[in-house]
């Protein structure tokens, strides 16, 4: 009988050893990424510890708190899923604290770093997903993440009632537990595996998600901490440079399907014929109505379709959506913008309020974005001798912004709808 109990129990520990070896070789490249957290954290700390500079300072703090209450937790809540509103977040924080007297401290960034910004986050991305093992590991969907929270909430509100409290109190909580799992024995192994699954994936979340945070961050703190003002352009050679924009009068992306193509025409013709400037904030509603609207096309049976896309395609659908961005520096008239920061480009002043208030800019509006941008050139070059008064010149540049921000807002519109599409549709 002896011998036999010490044979199941080498087998098991045989089992194990195994299981344990093949999870080892399965998963290095995701331990790699976690190996990588824990060194940029104890880098980022080293930097704390030797600057003197506060803005600096404060900047890794918030870096690091992030990551170190993301590390802290047990099961991520769905409030961590939200990637591009944490995202933002982080780096509006960022920016205040390099930009603190600026109303608009996103806008503090020149427009050669954020290029570079998505350059290298491009590279690190995909660098990442070249890892062995990754591919196989992130292949799970964000509903998964969200059962697990829901599942672990619970837990926490039953472990809350009055009735565990009062258990707790007489030291009955032991008897409960034995109850609970006899009566969930006849499924305990199914349900044990499935939440070994589920805990499984979670944790790889977090650590790309660490590892995320920390590329943010580190990337948001090269470009804000720039305090350089830069040379300013001539606002003739801008005019001249967006009057070569093409008009982008026609959604030229192809491959899409059907439904998701007359959501993207939708969508983009309401962005056109916009009437008035339209804000960025304007913009990110309509994208993340955009992305939202190509997710339920499908996968129209799921309750949040949004949580259908798949980590390892969110990363390879962001460095897609990266290096377009970053193509824009093939564009003559980014090119000479470069050294500008965005808030240059976002002042209006009092006389260009008073102008885009009157009748001919009405007018203007209700053309197309070309339109807009050549009318613009021909009221600055008309004025430019005879009448160099500031009103017909802030006229012209206003509206060039306005022109050329519209441009970039279908731009990145198109680029959006084609990685929504790729992340969400069925592989």
């Amino acid at each position: 009988m002896e011998i036999k109990l010490i044979w199941i129990a080498f087998g098991v520990g045989a089992f194990l050893v195994s299981l344990l070896a093949v999870l080892t070789v399965k998963s290095y490249g995701v331990l790699q990424v976690r190996w990588l957290n824990t060194s940029r954290l104890r880098d980022l700390k080293l930097r704390v510890a030797a600057t003197s500079d506060d803005l600096e300072r404060g900047a890794l703090n918030a870096v690091i708190d992030r990551c170190e209450a993301l590390r802290g937790r047990w099961v991520l809540g769905e409030a961590d899923l939200s990637l591009i509103a944490n995202t933002r977040g982080l780096v509006a924080d960022i920016a205040k604290r390099y930009h603190p007297q600026s109303s608009q401290p996103l806008a503090e960034a020149r427009i050669e770093n954020i290029l570079n910004a998505f350059l290298d986050m491009k590279t690190h991305i995909l660098q990442l997903t070249r890892l062995r093992g990754i591919r196989q590991w992130t292949r799970f969907r964000l509903r998964h993440l969200v059962w697990l929270s829901e599942a672990w909430q619970q837990k926490t509100r039953w472990e809350q009632t009055s009735a565990v409290r009062t258990a707790r109190r007489f030291r009955l909580v032991t008897i409960v537990k034995w109850i609970t799992l006899a009566l969930r024995s006849l499924d305990l192994m199914f349900w044990s595996l499935k939440m070994t699954v589920f805990f499984l994936y979670d944790i790889v979340f977090k650590v790309f998600l660490i590892r995320w945070t920390l590329l943010v961050g580190e990337t948001a703190i090269r470009v804000y901490s720039d305090q350089e003002t830069g040379a300013d352009v001539a606002p003739e050679d801008l005019l001249e440079e967006m009057d070569a924009l093409p008009d982008p009068n026609e959604f030229e992306e192809t491959g899409l399907s059907g439904e998701v193509q007359e959501l993207v025409n939708t969508s983009r013709k309401a962005i056109m014929f916009h009437l008035g400037a339209m804000s960025w904030k304007e913009a990110r509603q309509r994208y993340d109505r955009l992305v939202e609207d190509i997710a339920r096309a499908h996968h129209p049976q799921a309750e949040r379709p949004l949580y259908e896309a798949r980590l390892y395609d969110l990363l390879i659908g962001f460095s897609r959506f990266a290096e377009q961005i970053v193509n824009l520096n093939t564009k003559p008239v980014v090119n000479k913008m470069l050294q500008l920061r965005l808030s240059h480009l976002l002042k209006v002043k009092s006389a260009s309020d008073w102008a885009l208030g009157n009748q001919v800019a009405d007018l203007v509006r209700k053309y197309k974005v070309g339109t807009a941008v050549k009318y613009s050139a021909l009221v600055y070059k008309a004025f430019k001798k005879g009448h160099p008064g500031i009103l017909f010149k802030d006229v012209a540049l206003t509206l060039t912004r306005e022109a050329g921000k519209r441009w970039l807002v279908i731009y990145l519109h198109d680029k959006i709808a084609v990685e929504a599409h790729w992340v969400y549709k069925p592989k």
